[in-house]
């Protein structure tokens, strides 16, 4: 499929020691609000950068639980107010490819289209992006069916490879390039060789998400064209696939590419305000309108409508599909929903529904 965004090519490699990475970032801290990943258990999740917390991060590792989305479209935004600009914007550290890949959709539908949303536009420009290699994969992992690779490509401003004791910086955009200049004392020109254990690491990492995609049997991009359209009457697999949705919509919320919101106003002491709250297509109230009518009353219909937009209306509009492979709806879902036994329940035409855990 046609790539809809493309990044300008990286002019230069720079090596900067993991340690003087540290202090770069907490030299950022003192500007900027700078976001890095904790590990807590298995999970990795973004707190506000800590010095003295430099033995729970994990720049590298896989994709965080909470998905980057939601410092460029927050959760909750209050959105009767004047849009300022001028400010120095957030650092996000430890980016991983499925993310930077769900950012394309999010730019999409709020800064490609007839409507440009302000606030959207804000955070995304103002936001310094630092990217990083994944450095092992999950079960959960795919990716690499969905077009994708276990590590950055583009829509980042640095993106950091880990070797040996150091990282690779490459740098992609104006933004990047200011800090390299402004901090040129941390970093020194890649070597052959750390260029090349970076691209062994990579295809190791590739290798690990090609075998568990081929251990699983998840379909590979080229074989989803067009599948909703054809399959959109399968009537059983659909509801049979929805009989343990609990409708929490945890798949929407964790998303790297879901964006649909939810617009309330409300009255304050003294004034008037407008916000608007992630909303989740798998929410019964989600397509009802006024008079109480819902054209997706069903919730075999919700689900169905969730790979309807994913598999079929962004390929149409973005040339591109809306699911990016990181894996997070399966981890996320009460009820054991997998959204890569769909898919192969879609491609032969028949559902063998996986026992509930």
């Amino acid at each position: 499929m046609a790539q809809y965004f493309r990044e300008p090519m990286p002019q230069s490699y720079h090596t900067i020691r993991k340690k003087d990475f540290i202090d770069l970032l907490s030299r950022l801290a003192v500007e900027r609000a700078v976001f890095v990943p904790y590990k807590k258990g298995e999970e990795l999740f973004f707190a506000l950068f800590d010095s003295k917390k430099e033995d729970a991060m994990e720049i590298g590792g896989i994709r965080q639980s909470q998905p980057v989305k939601s410092f460029i479209n927050p959760p909750r935004e209050e959105v009767l107010r004047e849009v300022k600009g001028g400010t120095k914007g957030i650092v996000i550290v430890g980016v991983k490819g499925c993310d930077l890949n769900g950012l394309a959709v999010q730019d999409f539908v709020f800064q490609e289209g007839d409507v440009i949303d302000p606030y959207y536009v804000k955070n995304r420009k103002e936001a310094l992006i630092i990217a990083h290699d994944c450095t092992y994969a999950r079960e959960t992992c795919f990716c690499v069916a969905m077009n994708g690779l276990p590590y950055p490509q583009k829509h980042f401003d640095i993106s950091l490879s880990s070797v040996k004791d150091s990282y690779v910086a490459e740098v992609v955009t104006d933004k990047g390039r200011a800090i390299v200049e402004r901090y040129k004392t941390f970093f020194k020109e890649s070597s052959p060789d750390d260029l090349k254990e970076r691209d062994a690491r990579r295809k190791a990492v590739t290798d690990e998400v090609r075998a568990h995609i081929a251990t699983r049997g998840t379909p590979e991009a080229a074989a989803l064209g067009g599948i909703v359209k054809r399959q959109y009457n399968l009537i059983d697999l659909w509801k049979d696939a929805a009989s343990t949705c609990v409708e929490c919509g945890a798949c929407n919320l964790v998303c790297p590419t879901c964006h649909c919101f939810f617009l309330y106003d409300y009255k304050a002491k003294h004034a008037i305000g407008r916000g608007r709250i992630w909303d989740a297509c798998l929410y019964k109230t989600f397509a009802r309108v006024a008079g109480g009518a819902n054209p997706r009353r069903h919730l075999y219909e919700r689900l169905r409508n969730r790979f309807d937009k994913k598999f079929s209306f962004f390929p149409d509009v973005m040339q591109s599909y809306a699911c990016t492979g990181c894996g997070r709806c399966i981890e996320a879902c009460p009820g054991d929903i997998d959204i890569r036994e769909v898919l192969k329940g879609l491609v032969s035409g028949k559902w063998n529904k996986p026992p509930h855990k």
